[in-house]
């Protein structure tokens, strides 16, 4: 076989697989439950990480299936919606793979060299975004069509949209905020912060027509819905890389000052509390308690009231990854391989699997099905 026949044949192999690439077509239209699916990161606006599933859910589990996604995942890289589950990697593809088999259903290449974010779930379209791109970098990918139904350029994300009353607010690294609708991806609004003060490399919370999040200059920020003004400002003091989350009108969070804090939805601190540790996760709740993680490897359950330490499970690693709430059950992998079942009253770890590789990804559960991903690259479905 002579030089230009082998070229040609090379350049056609090379085709076929990057048109492989970007066939994600479902023939079947999702049915989304919003009662019932993990839609977005932190599975609601509020980022309560907690599951919507009403299935009894007990230890041990069995590993039923890994899926090799060619790629490394970020810290929310999964949602999921009638027994599909969607999966962000950091190589830019977005896969869909059923959960009954774990077999992909094809995947799609953004157009940017990374994406960060959890995949948003709006009935037969997935709005997902990228980084390193001077493009776009918000898109929705229709499912049924099995092409891109629009794309804004909303700057460079590393954080995940939240969806709210078919709203879309998504937050940029240069300290730009923007509300877009979910069916046209017009931009409604774009905020901010002036002069580039921080990067945001947090998602949004929402809730009661307020919009927060924490900046790399050491301050968590309120926006109003409507219009996107800025309401007011906290300062924590350190920068802020963990995800806010809301209960009963209050907002808790980790700073790099090694301090987690209370503060109300008007910006007036309630407590805070030395951990003696960073953080990057979210938080959940349970009963009178939140509860959180530290890159120092640590579970913390504390007290909502006054911020009192409840108990605390060490890991081998560090984490990443935002613990999960299944009724009585955390899950929350970590940076040791391991991704652990611990009892929400105690702290008491029921149950363990060592994976390939470390832990970094939050969980999401649907139904009596459990999905965390690791460096080794796959996607693990427990039942």
């Amino acid at each position: 076989m002579n030089f230009k026949v082998t070229f040609v044949l090379y350049i056609l192999i090379l085709i076929s697989g990057l048109s492989g690439c970007q066939s994600l077509n479902i023939d079947k239209a999702i049915e989304v439950n919003e009662n019932e699916d993990w839609l977005m990161a932190g599975c609601n606006p509020e980022k309560t990480n907690t599951s919507k599933s009403s299935a009894d859910i007990k230890p041990p589990f069995d590993l039923l299936w890994s899926h090799d996604v060619d790629a490394g995942m970020s810290k929310n890289s999964l949602t999921v919606s009638d027994a599909v589950v969607f999966v962000n990697t950091l190589n830019g593809e977005l896969f869909a793979l059923d959960i009954l088999s774990g077999k992909s259903l094809g995947r799609f290449s953004v157009t940017g060299e990374s994406s960060f974010s959890a995949p948003l779930i709006f009935g037969n379209n997935i709005i997902t975004t990228s980084s390193g791109n001077k493009g776009n970098t918000i898109f929705s990918y229709n499912l049924i069509r099995g092409d891109v139904r629009w794309a804004r350029n909303v700057r460079w994300i590393e954080s995940s949209p939240v969806l709210l009353e078919e709203n879309i607010y998504v937050a940029s690294v240069d300290g730009s905020l923007f509300k877009l609708n979910v069916r046209d991806g017009v931009i409604i609004w774009k905020s901010g912060l002036k002069n580039r003060l921080a990067d945001f490399y947090t998602s949004p919370a929402v809730s009661g027509g307020k919009l927060f999040l924490g900046g790399t200059d050491g301050i968590m920020y309120a926006f109003e819905t409507k219009h996107g003004k800025g309401l007011w400002k906290f300062n924590a003091g350190a920068p802020v890389y963990s995800d806010v989350s809301l209960k009963n009108g209050r907002l808790y969070f980790g700073a790099d000052n090694k301090i987690f804090y209370c503060v109300d939805t008007a910006g007036n601190k309630i407590w805070e509390k030395d951990l003696a540790t960073q953080f990057q996760s979210s938080c959940t709740f349970y009963q009178n308690s939140v509860i959180t993680a530290g890159v120092d490897g640590k579970v913390y359950s504390l007290d909502t009231s006054g911020g009192n330490v409840n108990w605390v499970f060490q890991t081998k690693g560090t984490i990443s990854a935002s613990p999960v709430l299944h009724k009585d059950l955390i899950f929350i992998g970590s940076y040791d391989g391991y991704f652990y079942c611990i009892n929400a009253a105690n702290g008491k770890v029921l149950w363990k699997y060592l994976c390939e590789g470390r832990v970094k990804t939050t969980a999401v559960i649907w139904k009596e099905y459990i999905f965390t991903s690791s460096d080794d690259k796959f996607v693990y479905c427990f039942k």
